[in-house]
């Protein structure tokens, strides 16, 4: 008996069962918080299950949250075995769906990688995989899924992002973390935006990441390849431990400390993986009320309503700025990014205040401007 030449996305199963129990599509898409957009995406398999969308479908449709992840990981698998049975145009798009220009400025494949065959096997083995098919396997959940979310057409910026995941992934496993502490974490947070007084990402970070670790927290950074507008990203390694992943994207330190705690406010107050982008939330589950809560917990860490209004009250000269970053135990730039981002400053007006970097030679901590 042969293998079929298609794979059914599990979009064929919620239609089927909607029909039989006249369930509207607008209904159920509100159900799950998606537009309607992202709905058709679900239905054709352009776009992967999460755990929180697993339940929503076993409440309303039936069976259970494991047997949808394990229909949506199922097609997942199907779609690679097709690609590897000898669809040259699938397999030839995977590759060129890569950045693999980037990858090999950065250093993460070799730089003769010439060939097609050549290349497929270096990309293969950076993702820790031999064939397309365990690419499927492996990426169809966990650090792929969050890639995938809202990506899974394998454009370049869906698989820029889950390469810029996948060094996290790679670098986290090197570090050694204690079992997730969850109030732990939740007790050093504030003691940590002390750490932002080190100029320098080289004297903060190492500090940063044993701190986080000591409560079962991993911390890594990476510059993020073209095609991939990420900040920030967590998500639970195969231990239970979060990872938090930061990209420096704006170069500044404002942006970086403000990301650090975003994400840590995602691990503490919702559990779920998650990747913040460029224009607001780029992938993952999370809810505009939840954006609102990190942000919120991410804000009050940093710079207390008390102390902002205190201000407010006053001037909005540098001397009272910086007076009021050593009263929030942070550095005058990273006041000067929260008043921007309340819209009480325009971006730009006081940038002298904050500390920037700009890559150097590696691709992981940037150096300091000045």
């Amino acid at each position: 008996m042969t293998d079929p030449n298609w794979a059914s996305p599990p979009g064929d199963t919620i239609v089927r069962i909607m029909k039989n129990r006249e369930i509207g599509a607008s209904d159920l898409a509100d159900a799950l918080g998606m537009s309607a957009a992202d709905f058709d995406m679900l239905l054709d398999g352009r776009r992967r299950l999460s755990q929180s969308e697993a339940d929503v479908l076993a409440e309303n449709l039936g069976s259970t949250p494991r047997f949808w992840l394990a229909r949506d990981k199922s097609y997942v698998v199907e779609m690679a075995r097709l690609d590897q049975q000898g669809e040259p145009a699938s397999e030839t798009s995977w590759i060129d769906s890569m950045p693999t220009s980037s990858m090999r400025k950065l250093g993460w494949i070799p730089k003769e990688s010439r060939s097609k065959n050549k290349l497929k096997q270096e990309l293969l083995a950076f993702f820790g995989c031999d064939t397309l098919q365990e690419w499927g396997q492996r990426y169809s959940s966990g650090v792929g899924a969050v890639a995938f979310r809202t990506s899974v057409s394998l454009s370049s910026d869906g698989m820029a992002t889950l390469v810029w995941l996948r060094v996290g992934e790679q670098l986290a496993a090197n570090q050694i973390a204690e079992p997730f502490d969850r109030q732990a974490f939740k007790r050093i947070l504030p003691s940590l935006k002390k750490l932002s007084a080190f100029k320098r990402p080289t004297s903060f970070l190492p500090r940063l990441i044993d701190a986080c670790a000591s409560v079962g927290v991993s911390v890594v950074t990476a510059k993020t390849p073209e095609g991939c507008r990420a900040s920030g990203a967590s998500w639970f390694d195969a231990a239970g431990r979060p990872v938090l992943l930061l990209s420096f994207r704006h170069l500044s330190e404002d942006h970086f400390w403000f990301t650090f705690f975003h994400e840590a406010a995602h691990v503490i107050l919702h559990g779920e993986n998650h990747i913040d982008g460029e224009g607001g939330v780029a992938m993952g589950t999370d809810t505009a009320k939840q954006e609102r809560e990190a942000n919120d917990f991410a804000q009050e860490t940093l710079f207390s309503t008390e102390l902002r209004e205190a201000l407010l009250a006053g001037s909005l000269r540098p001397k009272a700025i910086m007076e009021s970053a050593r009263a929030a135990n942070v550095t005058a730039g990273i006041v000067v990014g929260q008043l921007e981002k309340l819209g009480i400053v325009p971006h730009g007006k006081m940038n002298f205040l904050k500390h920037r970097y700009r890559w150097g030679d590696s691709p992981y901590v940037p150096d300091l401007i000045g």
